[in-house]
């Protein structure tokens, strides 16, 4: 059985535990009760005074250590030890995953559809902690699926995916990188990824200038290059250059859907900043800061009692 997670919220206001610490020792060091006197009266003048009443030495001996124990608790208290709070609320994962499935005609009739739906569902294996959605595109966009924390409901539905699944024909990847646009900002994702399914059809000037806003907005563009097996009659061949401008323009990267190796490293992760929110943390952890620091009141207390006479 393990004890109770502690942490320090604040950690760097230990530095000064040493400071307080060297300061006690150099006041008990130096402190003399009498020594102003002493440097201005002679000694039997200031022996008479002391019988009289009229001076009185400080008190010397525990005052130092007792400032430098209350100057120690403050800053343990400021360090902000903490434990977890037993209910504390989980925070929604807002690191968004919206895949963008090409289903134009020269990917559904050019014999490769397959290895984009295994490319894919190897790929949500991998991103099967963070909310993934699904829009499909072909001449016209459609938001198959929010995000959702469900990764067999996008599998399920990339696995029935055919040449009939469009009613238009076409591809228009700008439509769909517009449509994810929309569809990650209403779902309030902070640095979403989006991965473009494709041949490379349709990349033009309008799909490379989208990907490119979307980059300066805190979403990245990657994108699965599909080759075909054999092209259609009368369709443009694939491109796998025209695909990568895309993915650059977006700060992506770009795998090829045979390769598996590149597909498990077409994500790398980014640093997530949403757990260093101060507003989270103080969700998810009771400080107990502040009762440590009020217990620098007890030897504060001490330096104003009475002396004795």
């Amino acid at each position: 059985m393990t004890g109770p997670e502690v942490l320090l919220l604040r950690p760097l206001w230990l530095a000064g535990l040493p400071l307080a610490l060297v300061a006690g020792a150099l006041v008990a060091r130096r402190a003399d009760g009498l020594g102003a006197w002493r440097a201005v009266i002679d000694a039997d003048l200031l022996d008479a005074m002391r019988g009289r009443g009229w001076v009185s030495a400080p008190r010397n001996g525990a005052a130092p250590w007792l400032m430098s124990l209350a100057m120690a608790l403050l800053l343990a208290g400021l360090a902000g030890p903490a434990s977890r709070a037993p209910n504390a609320p989980v925070p929604r994962n807002t690191d968004r995953l919206m895949i963008l499935l090409d289903l134009s005609p020269s990917m559904t009739e050019g014999g490769s559809l397959d290895d984009a739906q295994a490319a894919l569902a190897r790929l949500i294996d991998i991103e099967a902690d963070r909310p993934t959605g699904l829009i499909v595109y072909a001449g016209e966009s459609f938001l198959a699926s929010v995000p959702t924390d469900d990764p067999g409901l996008v599998q399920g539905l990339i696995a029935v995916a055919d040449r009939g699944t469009m009613p238009v024909a076409g591809t228009r990847p700008d439509r769909a990188l517009t449509l994810a646009r929309r569809a990650l900002a209403d779902a309030g994702a902070r640095a979403p990824d989006v991965v473009l399914v494709s041949d490379g059809g349709g990349m033009g000037p309008e799909a490379t200038e989208i990907a490119r806003r979307m980059a300066a907005e805190g979403s990245r563009v990657s994108a699965i290059f599909v080759p075909e097996d054999a092209p259609p009659y009368g369709m443009p061949s694939a491109s796998r250059t025209a695909l990568a401008a895309v993915a650059e323009a977006g700060g992506g990267r770009v795998a090829d859907a045979t390769a598996p190796a590149g597909i498990d490293r077409l994500l790398p992760r980014r640093r997530d900043r949403q757990p260093d929110a101060p507003d989270l943390r103080a969700l998810q952890y009771r400080d107990h800061g502040p009762w440590l620091a009020a217990l620098a009141l007890l030897p504060l207390a001490a330096l104003f009692r009475r002396p004795s006479t």
